[in-house]
């Protein structure tokens, strides 16, 4: 059972009541937000079986109204911040093996008419939120995201342009805990670890990038290139192409090429021919590159 209790004499006066089935969990915490129109909304984080859902009364000044959040049909987790009703859940892209784990989410406010209205969303964010909120104008979270990778991905240029090659892979690896779902800031981070001959670190990198936007022809070639340069004998380039096989195992569109591939080697040779497969109807456009792909394709086995 949930109860709203006006505490204002003594005793209190039990004002709202709701009666869940048998077996729906404890109260995992209260959240006291406000409405479009200023009322407070008071909360509770009801832990079940299964997953959480929030619920509890609008106290608008008719008379307190009882209501429940949106919900997804995953497992989720409830917030508030910066006075927005927060429900997120666990990503699963990247892998754990190539980021920390990152959280998707939206943020809700209660309209004038009593209606959950969605306000703002974030996906793939590996910062803690509220820490984020500092930053980003409130309700404004999805966009001081994608701000933020494209400010990340252009000082970075400008600090490989100057030679400063290492300050860029720390401001790519920190534009990953923005947005670990912008293929952007992972290619640009797999060309640096090329550049720098850390192949066992470029190779995850560039597998993230072809995994979030397969449809970049570019980036198949640079992962292939990473995976010709990969010593697969070593403890560290065995751990790189598992890694790499991993991710694009996830989206549909670069599955059959890591379920197929048993090596480096292999799996570069199936890179280089989808590039030259998706690049035949411009291929005056991509000549020169067309070119050197398929001399590497001539020496693989």
């Amino acid at each position: 059972m949930l109860g709203l209790v006006d505490v204002r004499t003594d005793p209190g006066v039990l004002v709202g009541r709701h009666d869940f089935p048998v077996g729906a969990g404890g109260v995992r915490g209260v959240f006291v937000l406000e409405s479009a129109v200023g009322d407070p909304v008071v909360l509770a984080e009801l832990e079940g079986p299964r997953a959480s859902s929030m619920c509890g009364w609008w106290i608008s000044r008719r008379s307190p109204r009882f209501l429940c959040a949106p919900k997804i049909a995953g497992p989720s987790t409830y917030a508030v911040v910066e006075g927005l009703l927060v429900e997120s859940w666990e990503t699963d892209f990247p892998p754990e093996a190539l980021s920390a784990p990152t959280r998707t989410g939206r943020m809700f406010r209660l309209s004038a008419a009593g209606r959950w209205a969605e306000v703002d969303s974030f996906r793939c964010l590996g910062r803690p939120l509220a820490e984020i909120a500092k930053d980003a104008p409130r309700g404004e979270i999805r966009r001081w995201q994608r701000d933020s990778i494209h400010r990340y991905a252009r000082v970075a240029r400008h600090q490989s342009e100057a030679f400063e090659d290492e300050r860029a892979t720390e401001l790519l690896r920190d534009a990953v805990t923005v947005d670990a779902c912008d293929a952007q800031p992972w290619r640009l981070l797999g060309r640096l670890e090329y550049q720098a001959g850390r192949m066992d670190r470029a190779v995850p990198a560039l597998a993230a990038a072809a995994a979030l936007d397969s449809r970049e022809p570019a980036t198949l070639v640079d992962l292939a290139d990473a995976l010709v340069a990969l010593d697969a004998g070593t403890v560290a380039g065995k751990e790189a192409f598992s890694t790499a096989r991993t991710v694009l195992n996830r989206p549909a569109a670069t599955r059959d090429l890591a379920s197929s591939a048993p090596s480096p080697k292999v799996l570069a040779r199936d890179l280089y021919r989808a590039y030259l497969d998706r690049t035949e109807t411009a291929a005056a456009r991509h000549f020169t590159t067309r070119r050197r792909v398929e001399g590497q394709l001539a020496v693989l086995p």
